[in-house]
């Protein structure tokens, strides 16, 4: 009897542990002195044929426009994103030599992640966004962000491209000389 009552317990368990355990929190790197208010900006095309990535472009525009920058081709201020969707185990990395003779030092740009109990599978959301400046003929901005989990929807991808675009207008205060 006892052991039906525990394989009974387990049976209505189950669904409950099925969904998710991995929060989707926002991982995000900053750097850079950040975009002026209202400055315009144009966002540099997505690649055809990559529905995620234009859908992305798409969310960077609408997250520009909430924070008064207008988006227009020929704005002083070009916006470089990068998109990718993929497993969350997979990592990115770059080595880096050391003295001679010794392995090479990794950096991990994007560490994978373990599955752990009662997680799923899950992925992992990546974007950067560069600002190039046509006026200071340079890099103004650029910004990593990353978010994990297991089914992702149109409100995830809007959410990363808020937070990209919106570590941008803190702009620095200017340099005492």
């Amino acid at each position: 009897m006892r052991r039906v009552r525990i394989a009974a317990a387990g049976v209505l368990a189950a669904p409950m542990l099925a969904g998710c355990a991995i929060s989707k929190d926002l991982k995000l790197d900053v750097q850079g002195e950040g975009l002026p208010a209202n400055t315009a900006v144009s966002i540099r095309t997505a690649p055809a044929g990559n529905a995620l990535a234009t859908r992305f472009a798409g969310a960077l525009a609408g997250a520009f426009a909430e924070r008064g920058h207008a988006v227009t081709e020929a704005a002083p201020v070009t916006a470089v994103f990068a998109f990718t969707r993929r497993n969350r185990s997979v990592g990115a990395a770059e080595e880096r030599p050391v003295a001679e003779g010794s392995a090479p030092a990794i950096k991990w740009i994007s560490a994978p992640a373990r599955k752990r109990a009662f997680q799923c599978k899950g992925e992992r959301l990546r974007a950067t966004l560069a600002l190039y400046s046509r006026p200071a003929n340079g890099l103004v901005y650029r910004a990593t962000g990353e978010i994990d989990g297991c089914q992702f929807t149109d409100a995830d991808i809007d959410a990363l491209a808020r937070a990209l675009v919106g570590g941008a207008g803190r702009v620095s205060p200017p340099r005492a000389e």
